[in-house]
C-alpha cells in the first residue's frame, strides 16, 4: 500500500516576524526547510528531503522483503539438508523469543557448509516478527526435506 505524503509549496508558508523566518504551516519538526529565508527556497528543499526520506523508506521495505523468514525458508527448500531444515522448522515454530535465538545461534554456528550468509539479516533481524507469515507450501517442502531428505 502507497501512502500518501503531502508536499509543500510557497503559499504554505507565514512570515514570523519574530523569528524574522518564514515557517511551513503544516509541519513545524526541526528540519531542512521548515523554517526558511525564501518560501520558494524553502519548499524546495523541505521537498528534497521528504522525496528523499520516501526513497529511503521504499528501498527498505523492498530490503526488508528480501530478508524475511520467507527467504529462509525458500532456500531451506532448494538446498537445506534434513538436518538443517529440521532446525529451521523449530525456529518456525518456536513459542518465544529466547527459544528462537538459541535454536538461530545453533544453525549459524554448526550448519554453514552450504548456507549462504546473507539470510543471517533474514534471522536474525526480521525471522521471528515475519516468520509466522510465510508461505504454506514452502513449510510442507521444508518439512518433507527434514524428514525425507528430498523433495518428494
Amino acid at each position: 500500500m502507497t501512502k500518501l505524503f503531502r508536499l509543500a509549496t510557497p503559499a504554505d508558508y507565514s512570515f514570523h516576524t519574530d523569528i524574522g523566518l518564514w515557517e511551513l504551516s503544516f509541519d513545524k519538526r526541526p528540519i531542512k526547510g521548515v523554517r526558511c529565508e525564501d518560501p520558494i527556497a524553502g519548499a524546495y528543499e523541505y521537498n528534497q528531503g521528504r522525496i528523499k526520506f520516501r526513497e529511503a523508506l521504499q528501498c527498505s521495505h523492498k530490503l526488508e522483503q528480501q530478508f524475511d523468514f520467507n527467504a529462509v525458508l525458500e532456500w531451506a527448500a532448494q538446498s537445506g539438508s534434513p538436518e538443517q531444515c529440521h532446525i529451521i522448522l523449530g525456529m518456525l515454530c518456536a513459542s518465544n523469543i529466547e527459544t528462537y535465538k538459541t535454536l538461530a545461534l545453533k544453525f549459524i554456528q554448526t550448519h554453514h557448509d552450504n548456507y549462504p550468509m546473507h539470510l543471517d539479516i533474514a534471522i536474525f533481524f526480521t525471522g521471528f516478527n515475519s516468520r509466522l507469515t510465510t508461505k504454506h507450501d514452502l513449510i510442507n517442502i521444508v518439512k518433507r526435506r527434514a524428514e525425507y531428505g528430498k523433495d518428494n
